[in-house]
């Protein structure tokens, strides 16, 4: 209070000036005694914590904290009622959380929400995006297609399925290259392991590769691969670095090359034109190989297309030969399709193509003398064959049919695959292939061992996907047809299937295939999987099920079944038992979890007493309310979340002294809750556990971590949103649309976000505060630019983040454009508006409070309103009621300090544009004069003028901080503090040094007496 009078006698504010004046050297006295008052009272308070309300988690800290305990994004806080404010002009300030029987419904409704994305399988507690027991399936999924993709491989994919994990065999085949010569290459100790993390590759598979890459004894086509590798240079004796690397870059490329004939190896023996129901992916129990395969290919082609191109090729599918195999292709067919059509009949090709195509193809004729039907022919050779097919007038695509039969008896006894590829650029499938070959011939049974030990040893894929595709085989012994019924019921009911032993086997590390294990044994437990297997195999094979499911099952029941069911029946049965002790065997271990995690949402360790506290309250839920395991843990976890240890930041007081010094957890509380609005992370409950956050230095250092962390968005968003008012911009309803009908969410979505980056970008990059005002740069993406009216910079190709038009990015050289710094944020400008027109007061009133730090008395209650539109049925403009209302003597005093700022930005609209005139067309006013007679003509005169009160902007800076970090308002005893503050600005420190000077002042490592002093 006395700080007011002081300044009001320094500012001659008061008295007013109708009435008697002092005397000057009476002002002086006066002024005098009172600064000398107030020195004594800041001697004497130094330091003093204050008296702090204990602070309750406002809706954003309790949302952030639930996303750090949980790491999901589940916006509770949005049922929650809006957050008061007080203290230094912040939420977080105990004085104003009131709390009611509404809220705390809301609290348990909120901890019940979180509680349904617990994860509560055969592993350890989790948490997944989707509740319940959907939830839980959702979760067994995404882990298991997590592992997959993290350290499996696809080079061939099903229906709908994208490759992935290209890079794992030419980074194995150069990892296990490095650890052969890793003595020559001077890396003598290192081992699997080491080469492995450096490449980006699993260890066992490391292993593996090396290992299977010296073997010996391996039939064609690994032996190729093998020997290829074998071949690969040493490296040289002598080399420079550059020359090193150079050598290393080339065995790369020949690792790269080799991984690409192993490619080409598993393609052509993958594929099998008669088996489209099944992916093309060479493995044992799906390659099959005859003399005679049918072929099916769909033609299509773009539009205005006359003719369709196609190749007929004939390759061995042994290394290094040309052999003078013989095909007969047997019935080719084509049919046409016309849109709107019932289905075309097919005609024999040779009525189809071209002349030429004919004369190529000599149907009718065999060609080593044999005799075929008219409409077939052969092909010699590995020669290729092309011929074209005219295309009838709306024909949109044709299917061809066509039956392809090595002749062994009029040509070489060998192993090809033929093929029928499309030139023309199509949006399906270009080429179908198929392999042809004798059985009967001994040369077919070696090559066929050689190609099925290739298929087990280096597949195309690693694992299936856990729930198979339509085309994707599924488990023995059901059909596996493609639009089968009972393929469709597998789908429906059994839904998932694991097939991943090489990646089990080859690839992963014990640890990762327990967590594999366990997110499958979470699939089958989520829902009736066992169950499903059992129903579906009692229907195929008719038996007398009954009631009974898996859990009535017994050893009597199975014998009494035909041995082919028991070899179905009895492993599943295995498993769903197993599957049910893993539940069992986890629940301890929830237990534990569940301590832990309120050890991590208390802030604190639990005493003994609490630890036991929560046990009992799970055990009487089992035995009294007979709660199921997972029911209960819910309701444990929803019991910890509605406990005051979490919604509040409770902090022990002390009757014994004046102040005490907050315990480690506790600082660690508060610097969390001051930088990231949320609990401490692990390096902070380090330093607590160890009791090191008694030292100034170890806040200090934390301090300057977490502000470069990405969290400090968070800091950002909450003090600086809250502060200069944009705060939750993003719901700001207060536009009219009707006026404004161009005004979007994408927009305001942008400006929101323009506001967060310039703050977080100071805040992180721990730049000068006054940049927050006088930024020539900020962060734009093409629909904000667009709104503004200023070019978007064209985009650097390389970077993806550049080429998006919907991320922000940073635009420098931006004052020429009207644009940078607070005053001329379009979230500011938007807020410190009325809904149809720009209103000078709350600007004027925004930059006196919030950038100055000036205070502003409200206005009287008969003070009067100004029109709601800019264009009043009066024909006063806005700048001339404001001037009538200036003469108003009650009003003038304010409004003189007002108005002039306000209408120094009247440049911008509502949404924050640049204009140069009002929409009735006459043009912008934007200047005025302050009461000691400064002018300030525009936006950039006003920027002139708050360059010369950067001191003043500092010292609302440092108080605005201080209070936010302390939850109250400044006091007499921060006034040291704060002058300190005020220097390190003025000697260009960044919040940093400014965060630092708060997390070492006693005010923020001690609290006050909580109860009177004994007398």
């Amino acid at each position: 209070a006395w700080r007011k009078v002081a300044d009001q006698l320094r500012s001659r504010r008061m008295p007013p000036r109708d009435a008697a004046q002092p005397a000057a050297a009476d002002r002086k006295r006066l002024s005098q005694w009172i600064q000398q008052r107030l020195q004594q009272a800041v001697a004497r308070h130094a330091g003093d914590p204050g008296r702090i309300v204990m602070r309750r988690l406002t809706s954003a800290e309790y949302d952030y904290t639930i996303r750090d305990l949980t790491g999901l994004r589940l916006d509770v806080h949005r049922g929650f009622v809006s957050d008061a404010v007080g203290g230094a002009g912040f939420t977080n300030s105990g004085g104003v959380q009131f709390i009611q029987d509404a809220t705390l419904q809301r609290y348990l409704d909120a901890a019940r929400r979180v509680a349904d994305h617990a994860v509560i399988g055969s592993g350890p507690l989790a948490f997944h995006r989707d509740p319940g027991n959907t939830g839980f399936e959702l979760s067994a999924i995404t882990r298991i297609q997590s592992i997959y993709r993290n350290h499996g491989f696809r080079t061939a994919a099903g229906e709908g399925g994208e490759p992935f994990g290209l890079e794992r065999y030419p980074k194995a085949f150069y990892a296990a290259w490095l650890f052969s010569h890793r003595k020559a290459l001077g890396r003598g100790t290192v081992d699997y392991a080491q080469l492995a993390a450096a490449e980006g590759l699993d260890a066992p598979f490391l292993s593996y590769i090396h290992q299977l890459l010296q073997r010996r004894d391996l039939g064609f086509p690994t032996s190729e691969i093998a020997r290829a590798w074998q071949q690969l240079p040493v490296p040289p004796v002598t080399a420079g670095a550059a020359a090193r690397q150079a050598f290393l870059a080339k065995i790369q490329k020949r690792c790269q090359q080799l991984a690409g004939r192993v490619r080409h190896w598993q393609n052509r023996f993958g594929a099998n034109a008669d088996a489209k129901e099944e992916a093309p992916v060479l493995r044992a129990d799906l390659f099959r190989v005859t003399r005679t395969q049918r072929f099916e290919m769909n033609i299509n082609w773009p539009p205005k297309t006359a003719t369709a191109n196609l190749i007929l090729s004939v390759e061995s599918a042994l290394p290094n030969e040309r052999p003078e195999a013989v095909v007969i292709w047997k019935n080719p067919r084509i049919q046409f399709r016309v849109a709107d059509l019932r289905e075309q009949p097919f005609h024999p090709l040779r009525e189809v193509v071209t002349a030429d195509g004919v004369n190529r193809l000599r149907f009718g004729k065999h060609q080593r003398g044999g005799k075929i039907r008219k409409g077939d022919f052969t092909t010699l050779g590995t020669k290729p064959v092309h011929f074209t097919i005219p295309i009838p007038q709306n024909a949109g695509s044709a299917r061809l049919l066509v039956d392809a039969e090595l002749d062994v008896d009029r040509g070489a006894d060998c192993i090809v695959r033929c093929s029928i590829t499309q030139r023309e650029e199509t949006d399906q499938g270009k080429s179908i292939s198929a392999l042809l070959a004798n059985p009967g011939s001994p040369a077919f049974q070696a090559w066929k061992k050689g190609v099925l030990q290739f298929a087990r040893l280096l597949p195309q894929v690693s694992q299936r996907e856990p729930a198979p595709s339509d085309r994707d085989p599924i488990p023995k012994p059901f059909d596996a047809t493609y639009n089968n019924p009972q393929r469709n019921a597998f789908h429906v009911r059994i839904k998932y299937a694991r097939d991943d032993q090489f990646l089990v086997g080859r690839m992963l590390d014990a640890t990762t295939r327990r967590r594999l294990d366990r997110a499958w044994i979470d699939l089958r437990t989520s829902f009736g999987y066992h169950d499903a297997w059992l129903l579906m195999l009692s229907e195929m094979f008719e038996l007398s099920l009954g009631d009974r499911r898996m859990k009535d099952l017994d050893r009597q029941w199975f014998d009494q079944l035909p041995r082919e069911v028991r070899g179905y029946l009895v492993p599943l049965h295995h498993e769903y038992q197993a599957d049910r002790r893993a539940l069992q065997s986890a629940r301890e271990g929830h237990l534990k979890d569940v301590v832990q995690f309120a050890t991590r949402a208390w802030r604190r360790p639990l005493t003994k007493n609490e630890a036991g506290r929560l046990r009992s309250f799970y055990q009487s839920l089992r035995t009294q309310k007979r709660f199921d395991h997972t029911a209960a843990v819910r309701s444990l976890l929803t019991r910890i979340l509605v406990s005051p240890a979490f919604l509040y930041r409770a902090e022990r007081g002390t009757a014994e002294a004046s102040s005490a010094p907050l315990s480690d957890w506790e600082l660690a509380s508060r610097l969390s809750y001051l930088f990231w609005s949320s609990l401490p992370d692990d390096a902070l409950r380090r330093d607590a556990a160890g009791e090191r956050l008694q030292h100034p230095e170890v806040l200090a250092r934390h301090a300057r971590r977490m502000l470069k962390d990405p969290k400090a968005t968070r800091f950002a968003t909450e003090f600086f949103g809250q502060w200069f008012g944009f705060y939750r911009f993003d719901q700001y309803r207060g536009v009219d649309t009707k006026r404004f009908p161009e005004w979007s969410e994408a927009v305001q979505s942008a400006m929101y976000q323009e506001a967060i980056a310039l703050c977080t970008h100071i805040v992180r990059e721990n730049r000068p505060p006054a940049e927050l005002l006088f930024a020539d740069y900020t962060f734009l993406n093409l629909s904000l630019a667009a709104h503004y009216g200023v070019p978007f910079p064209k985009p650097a190709k390389a970077d993806p983040q550049q080429v998006s038009t919907t991320l922000l990015r940073r635009v420098n050289d931006v004052h020429r454009l009207h644009r940078g710094g607070l005053l001329r944020l379009g979230a500011v400008l938007t807020v410190t508006s009325a809904p149809l027109r720009t209103s000078p007061v709350r600007r004027g009133d925004w930059v006196l409070r919030q950038v100055l730090g000036e205070s502003v008395p409200p206005p009287p209650a008969d003070a009067g309103s100004i029109a709601a539109d800019d264009v009043p049925a009066d024909g006063l403009s806005v700048r001339q009621r404001l001037a009538a209302h200036r003469r108003d003597v009650a009003c003038v005093n304010c409004h003189a300090r007002i108005d002039p700022f306000g209408f120094a930005l009247e440049h911008y609209d509502s949404l924050g544009r640049w204009r140069d005139r009002y929409r009735d067309g006459k043009p912008i006013e934007s200047a005025g004069k302050l009461r000691d007679g400064t002018s300030i003509a525009d936006a950039t005169a006003l920027h002139s003028y708050l360059r010369s009160k950067k001191s003043q902007f500092h010292r609302t800076l440092a108080a605005k901080l201080l209070g936010y970090a302390l939850g109250r308002p400044e006091t007499i005893g921060d006034t040291a503090l704060l002058a300190r503050m005020t220097t390190l600005l003025a000697d260009g420190a960044g919040l940093a040094e400014l965060a630092e000077s708060i997390v070492r002042s006693r005010q923020f490592r001690y609290h006050a007496r909580t109860a009177p002093a004994k007398r």
